[in-house]
C-alpha cells in the first residue's frame, strides 16, 4: 500500500514531499562533516548520493513503509533540511 507524503504547514515551517529540485540543497547537507558531525555515516562526496536519496523517498511512499519530508522556511523558501517518518503501521 502506498503511503501519500502529505505536505504540512506551520507559522515558520513547511513539510513537503522530497523532489528532484532538493538534489543540490540535500548534497550540501549531507556532504558537510560538520552538519554530520553525529550523524552515523560518513559525509558525501558524490553528488549522485542524492540522487538515491530521492529515489529512496519515492520507493518509501510507494512502499507505504514511510515518508521522508524536506523542510523549507516559509519566509523565504530555503530548504533547511528533512525528516522522516519510518516504519509506518496504517493500522494505528
Amino acid at each position: 500500500m502506498s503511503l501519500p507524503t502529505p505536505t504540512l504547514h506551520t507559522a515558520r515551517l513547511r513539510l513537503r514531499p522530497v523532489d528532484d529540485a532538493d538534489a543540490n540543497d540535500l548534497f550540501a547537507l549531507h556532504s558537510s562533516a560538520h552538519v554530520l558531525r553525529y550523524w552515523d555515516a560518513p559525509p558525501w562526496s558524490e553528488r549522485v548520493r542524492s540522487e538515491r536519496f530521492i529515489t529512496a523517498c519515492r520507493q518509501m511512499a510507494e512502499g507505504g513503509t514511510g515518508a521522508r519530508l524536506a523542510v523549507d522556511r516559509v519566509s523565504d523558501g530555503a530548504f533547511i533540511g528533512w525528516c522522516s517518518l519510518n516504519r509506518w503501521n496504517p493500522d494505528y
